[in-house]
């Protein structure tokens, strides 16, 4: 087979493969497979061998009151040290030791009740408040609930088609933490449309629909690309901010800004022990520190309110689904077609090709290098002193 066309697009990348690793026809190595081997390396191994920080783009998100933990994003291979809240400069940890020697983290300590043997319910309020969520626990000694974090609402319907394409309500259960909502309408349709929450109050469609969210208020529109068909429901799900659910050894409730709570334990604690609960309480302002650790941003001080966080983040390269696609640099096409010939040659044990073909991909890598060389070589670092 042979490449007709100029540039390096997926079906030019693909012909390469297959040219190399000795199977030109699809019969011996469908479009699938060389997709998949082509796309694994690009995506998975190419920055990494590169050693480059490619894609390089702003890794943004928003705070949610009383929450200082958020989820690195999938989409993101790395990040890059320095952050910023509303604009100000936040300090970049990576060592969790001298993030809590900064930032102390350490539990108060109240006691509840006696136990009396008939008891199982326990009410109250934590003396300090509030309270970070997932540090609070209430125990005697034996039994232990422990703060899972806020509940979820699960499919909860907020309208019913009417043959339109505009909807709008009020959800019952609020405030609503920020990105976490989700839209599905209408159920039972052969192609429901999903709108997905973006985190800035404005809602996406599958379907090319768009909507919006007030995190605040519960307040929310929706409009579809295809009317929904009559009686066929609207549904939601998402997470909701400041209560609490307690499980383990029995159930319960907490308030994380008042540190009111009610715990029920499935066995009514003995006249012996003493019911007494721990949790870390915050005084809220605005983050000054940022923790990156195991794929999570912890945020110190706890946030008071909603911030815009930015920083750098290194994006995962897109996958080539079309066969018009193309890498993100020209020159990393035929890296994609040698890489994926190297992992065939691997998997089929074919060390032989597998070492003639190896200087190929280093020789190719040390062009897509090139780029890198020539872009840091005019740059001088600036001392942040």
């Amino acid at each position: 087979m042979t490449i007709t066309t100029s540039g390096w697009n997926l079906a030019n990348i693909r012909t390469k493969l297959r040219n190399v690793v000795g199977m030109p026809s699809a019969d011996q190595l469908s479009d699938a497979s060389a997709n998949a081997y082509i796309n694994n390396y690009g995506t998975y191994q190419l920055p990494h061998e590169l050693k480059t920080q490619i894609q390089n783009n702003f890794l943004d998100f928003k705070t949610t009151p009383g929450i200082n933990t958020y989820a690195f994003p999938g989409a993101y291979l790395t990040d890059s040290p320095g952050a910023y809240a509303d604009g100000f400069p936040l300090i970049f940890y990576e060592d969790p030791d001298i993030f809590y020697q900064d930032w102390p983290q350490q539990y108060n300590v109240d006691s509840v009740a006696a136990g009396n043997g008939s008891q199982t319910l326990f009410t109250g309020n934590t003396q300090g408040f509030p309270i970070i969520i997932g540090t609070f626990f209430i125990t005697d000694s034996v039994q232990v609930l422990q703060d899972t974090g806020m509940p979820v609402v699960s499919g909860v319907t907020i309208a019913t088609g009417n043959g339109g394409t505009s909807y709008s309500g009020t959800l019952a259960a609020i405030p609503v933490e920020i990105g976490t909502f989700i839209a599905v309408g209408g159920i039972g349709a052969t192609s429901p449309e999903t709108f997905t929450d973006n985190g800035d109050g404005t809602l996406t469609g599958s379907q090319g629909g768009t909507g919006t969210i007030d995190y605040t208020t519960g307040a929310w529109t929706l409009t579809f690309n295809s009317a929904v068909t009559t009686g066929l429901l609207i549904q939601a799900t998402y997470r909701v901010v400041g209560l609490g659910v307690l499980a383990g050894d029995g159930s319960g409730m907490l308030n994380y800004a008042t540190g009111a709570f009610s715990a029920t334990f499935n066995a009514a604690p003995s006249s012996s022990l003493t019911v007494y609960d721990k949790y870390i309480a915050y005084q809220g302002n605005r983050p000054q520190g940022v923790l990156f650790f195991q794929n999570q941003f912890q945020l110190m001080p706890v946030p008071d309110q909603v911030y815009q966080i930015r920083m750098q983040g290194f994006v995962l390269p897109d996958q080539l689904v079309n066969d018009s696609d193309t890498p993100a640099q020209p020159e990393w096409g035929p890296l994609y077609a040698y890489g994926a010939a190297l992992e065939i040659f691997a998997d089929r044990g074919d060390t032989e090709n597998y070492d003639r073909y190896y200087p190929i991909l280093k020789k190719f890598e040390n062009v897509a290098l090139g780029r890198t060389i020539q872009q840091y070589t005019p740059e001088q670092g600036v001392p942040r002193f």
